[in-house]
């Protein structure tokens, strides 16, 4: 917790005939990622003919497998080495390749077939009105003969002008129905040339009449029936793909995950270096593996391992405990954190709920939210599993708070009475303990981020010069701001006030003022002078030493802003409870009003106007559920990723990716082969 799990980088050297035995036990524990070896005094060797021959296995059995699609169960394998895969490759393709490729040409057939007579068939019903023979209307040496499409507001207006420019020397008509219709046009060959520019500022549409001779009726009726025998045909072909993968998916299967592993294998021996009779090793591992025991029995303790530190370059592997990790989705959604700083995500596991349900802040809510979570309703599938953890322990601390603020459904009978505060009738402590939040998260941004980064960097010039000023500097600053503002702690339970000094006074260190606001300025001053001038010595030049202090101390307009966004937890608290007691309050006065006079007509219209206003109650509150939901959600990570990471997070650590086997189609059978 609060940074990634420590790897070292590892370089191991041993004879070149323990190569492939030594891949084979990294590959099948996964607990390595591999590296590039860059030593000059080593060779490399490229890729060989083994793994291209593999991998040309390898094509030709994923098109079998596209066409038979994956086995229904894992199979079991026993230890096969790689010729023997090779070779129960080579067999199965020869027995099955022919068969496969004859299938597909089929299949293929008839699909391409029954696409064409689709288009065909679409043709053929926009003109389906067209009582004539297709062979009629076809083009001849004498005659022209246009069919096609024209929107339906045009087809009046382009009628006259073909006759208006042609006279009796052409015939023109239109058919069907709907915003675009077909129109027929006939004329000599030779005046061609006079209908072209109509045709083009109509925009009509040609179309290309398919080779048959019979009426547009008659011919649907024909794609009809061949539709239906290509039908048959294709049920006929599925079910002999059918029977072949019954008898031959599983293996084929099998056999293109045992390739892919060989392959992977292969390609990891290219990032090794060589010398004529030794391999050289090198990648990292995270510690507490048992990587020399692994190494040293594969190789027969011929062996020599070397470990080190790592540098920031080193992959990243989050670690926390079950609880925690889900919100580990949230730090990977911004970008990993480096090697070498602070893991945010156990943070995120303690802010993130109770932002989320001070935002929502109605337990009837919660309780809703919850079940949707926690029952795998299938709005919840919707969103991925380690989403849907979050949310629901954010939905379960909302009903804490929605108690605490007596928010059940918005005031469905009148506002419950709350255990803490009414924050439609007292909006002010809401606000202190956003105020509040903001404050702890910001301190512990620059505190428990900056400062411990500085420290896992061992960057003690940082941390003492720059980040712990930083720190004592907003403490003063706040705990003056407190004094300018005069807030007490009474709504917490607690009998203390911060002494009430206006603003100027507050900050001016030669007014007299009691002892804690004396404390707090020394904090203050003391903070910005010591992180300006640190920010200026750990600067590589003088103008940027003088940049680094100004920007220093300009930062505290910054940490205004920041404390000011968190006020946002107040709003969104208080505008759930409106939206929601608003629905309650629109229906209650509809009922009220509609209510007497449909009892005075008739029992069973106040029955259908009751389940109405339920109908609508269900959606209204649904909505509104859903909005402040998703607002809550947002605004709680904007708070995060904006207000807090700013203040010490990186980010863009590369994700450990150990060389490890991906099983879906096998399962290891040991001392026994396939």
């Amino acid at each position: 917790m609060l940074r990634p799990r420590r790897m070292l980088r590892f370089r191991a050297l041993f004879p070149l005939r323990f190569r492939d035995r030594v891949l084979e036990a990294l590959h099948e524990r996964g607990a390595v990622q591999l590296r590039e070896v860059s030593e000059a005094a080593v060779g490399r060797r490229p890729p060989s003919g083994e793994l291209q021959a593999l991998s040309s296995l390898l094509l030709r059995l994923r098109e079998i497998q596209e066409v038979l699609g994956p086995p229904p169960r894992p199979v079991y394998v026993g230890p096969l080495s790689r010729e023997e895969v090779a070779r129960r490759a080579e067999r199965l393709l020869s027995r099955l390749e022919g068969r496969w490729r004859a299938l597909r040409s089929e299949l293929e057939g008839v699909g391409g077939k029954k696409e064409e007579l689709l288009k065909r068939k679409q043709l053929l019903e926009e003109l389906r009105e067209l009582d004539l023979p297709l062979s009629l209307l076809r083009s001849t040496e004498g005659v022209h003969v246009v069919v096609g499409r024209i929107p339906s507001q045009a087809v009046e207006g382009f009628l006259r002008e073909v006759r208006e420019a042609m006279g009796e020397r052409v015939v023109a008509g239109s058919a069907g129905k709907g915003e675009r219709r077909i129109v027929v046009v006939a004329c000599r060959a030779g005046e061609r040339q006079r209908l072209s520019p109509l045709l083009y500022r109509f925009e009509v549409e040609p179309l290309e009449l398919p080779p048959l001779e019979e009426a547009p009726a008659a011919a649907l009726r024909r794609v009809e029936e061949e539709l239906g025998r290509l039908e048959e045909r294709r049920a006929e072909l599925e079910g002999r793909r059918r029977e072949l993968a019954g008898k031959w998916a599983g293996e084929v299967g099998a056999t293109l995950e045992l390739l892919e592993i060989q392959v992977e294998r292969l390609r990891a021996a290219s990032l090794l270096g060589y010398t004529e009779s030794t391999v050289l090793l090198e990648g990292w591992v995270p510690e507490g593996e048992e990587l020399e025991s692994l190494l040293r029995s594969k190789t027969s303790g011929r062996l020599i391992l070397r470990t080190y530190e790592p540098g920031e370059e080193a992959p990243v592997q989050l670690e926390n405990p079950p609880g925690v990790r889900n919100f580990e989705l949230l730090t990977e959604t911004y970008g990993l954190p480096k090697y070498d700083e602070v893991d945010p995500t156990p943070y995120l596991f303690v802010t993130f709920p109770l932002f989320f349900a001070i935002c929502l802040s109605d337990a009837a809510y919660g309780l809703l939210l919850a079940l949707v979570m926690a029952s795998g309703f299938w709005v919840a599938r919707i969103f991925p599993q380690r989403l849907r953890r979050i949310v629901l322990l954010g939905s379960l601390l909302t009903v804490v708070v929605g108690a605490l603020l007596g928010g059940w459904f918005g005031g469905l009978y009148g506002r419950a009475p709350p255990l803490w505060v009414d924050p439609l009738e007292n909006p002010i402590p809401i606000l202190k303990l956003a105020v509040f939040l903001g404050v702890l998260q910001i301190l512990w941004g620059v505190g428990g981020g900056a400062c411990l980064k500085d420290a896992f960097r061992r960057d003690w010039k940082r941390l003492f010069l720059v980040h712990l000023p930083q720190l004592v500097m907003v403490v003063g600053f706040f705990g003056l701001s407190f004094c300018a503002l005069g807030l007490g702690l009474q709504e917490f339970g607690l009998s203390f006030r911060f002494p009430k000094l206006n603003l100027v006074d507050a900050f001016n260190p030669l007014s007299p003022a009691p002892t804690l606001v004396q404390l707090l300025r020394v904090l203050f001053y003391s903070g910005l002078l010591a992180g300006m001038a640190g920010t200026a010595l750990t600067s590589p030049s003088l103008t940027s030493g003088v940049g680094g202090a100004v920007n220093f101390a300009y930062g505290i307009t910054g940490l205004v802003a920041d404390a000011a966004s968190y006020t946002r937890l107040t709003a969104l608290c208080i505008s759930s409870s409106i939206i929601a007691f608003a629905i309650n309050y629109i229906l209650g006065w509809i009922y009220a009003s509609l209510s007497p006079p449909l009892q005075a007509v008739s029992p069973v219209l106040v029955i259908l106007f009751l389940a109405v206003l339920v109908l609508v109650f269900f959606l209204g509150h649904c909505f509104n559920l859903f909005v402040q939901s998703l607002g809550a959600f947002i605004h709680t990570m904007r708070l995060h990723y904006v207000e807090f990471f700013s203040k010490f997070y990186e980010g863009g650590g590369e994700r450990f990716s150990p060389f490890k086997v991906k099983r879906v189609f096998t399962r290891v059978r040991r001392g026994k082969a396939w």
